[in-house]
């Protein structure tokens, strides 16, 4: 019987490199987060405004969609890297 060799068509990374990489990420992460939610106490706080001077019609909606949007993405980008950065 013959043996089976596998053969990688790439070479795994050492942990010493991949643990500085998850670091970055982590903090990346960490960064986003903050940004979108300083975006969305600043959204709020139009959309208070605008609500109480009777403007529903404004674009501080539009910030908190897309600060929830950003928040949501941030971490699915996060989710993605750890799962094809091997462990």
């Amino acid at each position: 019987m013959s043996a089976m060799v596998t053969v990688l068509a790439y070479k795994q990374m050492p942990p010493e490199v991949i643990r500085p990489i998850m670091q970055l990420i982590d903090w990346l992460l960490w960064i986003v987060l903050l940004f979108c939610m300083a975006w969305m106490i600043l959204s709020a706080g139009k959309l208070w405004y605008a609500f109480r001077d009777d403007m529903a019609n404004n674009e501080a909606t539009h910030g908190v969609m897309m600060s929830l949007v950003g928040a949501i993405m941030a971490s699915s980008a996060s989710g993605i890297a750890l799962a094809l950065l091997p462990q």
